[in-house]
């Protein structure tokens, strides 16, 4: 079985600066003078070629598909995203994605932008309480979608998943009889130590979910967030991979080492490779895998 992983796509479109609210107007301001040239539409064509000729039976995009959640990003989004959309797809929101309270659909009684767009592609959602839990199934194989993401002030992109989700969803695997899945979530559950998050970035209680995963851990753990490459894998305080494609459109430098991953899962061991833009070539091509093994990390 083949995965190709994307995240943060973070797609350039244009918006009228009168239609821009609050939090809205210091979060496009950031986006058009720092980050926009950074991702020219011609990498996402890029990619859609690349995946195509991968083939894969699951696409996976771990949330940041908007800038600041504006109802105009999720219709040209959708349009963008066109030749990847199908029953492999599984997608989940990012922290940009649920930037307003509106979008998150925290007023009135509307759905969350990203549900009312792409709920077509967000896998069962599970019934429960409190909380997000979406799961798809591709063959023997569990997508689980966490939802880590809540509007918060401009200053701050941190993340939370509550324990209770956490034993829903092995629960439900039990009840299920699915024995093996792969976990997407949008924030990170590890760094590798020279790039480890600030409070108002991290996931809050990473390693209390990263303890209980512990009883039944996943294959690996999907996310994004951070704009730069990287796979850890299993150790035992994490017997699981980490990979995060993040940015997958953006343009690499010398901070951001940027890309996506395919993964091929032959129901015994996991074989992931990374692909990167390349100039030279003007496509997609396949290029060292940026890894932390256990002896680099001391189990962090």
């Amino acid at each position: 079985m083949k995965l190709v992983h994307l995240s943060d796509l973070h797609f350039p479109v244009a918006l009228p600066f009168t239609s821009l609210k609050g939090k809205m107007i210091p979060g496009y301001l950031n986006y058009t003078f720092r980050r926009r040239k950074k991702y020219p539409i011609s990498l996402w064509n890029a990619i859609v070629r690349k995946v195509k000729s991968l083939n894969p039976d699951a696409i996976v995009i771990s949330g940041d598909i908007t800038n600041v959640s504006h109802w105009k990003e999720y219709d040209e989004s959708k349009k963008i995203l066109e030749p990847v959309l199908g029953d492999k797809t599984f997608m989940i929101p990012g922290n940009h994605d649920r930037y307003t309270d509106i979008a998150a659909g925290k007023k009135g009684s509307d759905l969350p932008y990203f549900e009312k767009f792409f709920s077509s592609w967000m896998g069962e959602s599970i019934p429960l309480k409190n909380g997000y839990l979406r799961i798809k199934k591709i063959g023997k194989l569990a997508l689980v979608g966490w939802d880590s993401n809540m509007p918060l002030s401009v200053l701050n992109a941190y993340g939370y998943v509550g324990e209770e989700i956490v034993h829903s969803t092995l629960e439900y695997l039990e009840k299920e009889k699915l024995d093996e899945y792969i976990l997407i979530c949008h924030h990170p559950i590890w760094n590798p130590p020279e790039r480890q998050e600030s409070s108002g970035h991290k996931m809050k209680n990473r390693e209390e979910i990263a303890e209980l995963l512990k009883k039944r851990p996943p294959l690996a753990y999907l996310h994004g967030h951070v704009h730069t490459n990287w796979v850890k894998y299993p150790d035992p305080q994490k017997p699981y991979y980490v990979i995060n494609s993040a940015s997958s459109t953006r343009i690499s430098d010398q901070r951001h080492q940027s890309g996506f991953h395919l993964m091929e899962w032959n129901q015994t061991e996991l074989n992931i490779k990374r692909f990167s833009f390349s100039n030279e070539e003007g496509e997609f091509t396949e290029t060292q895998t940026i890894s932390y093994q256990e002896k680099e990390t001391n189990g962090r």
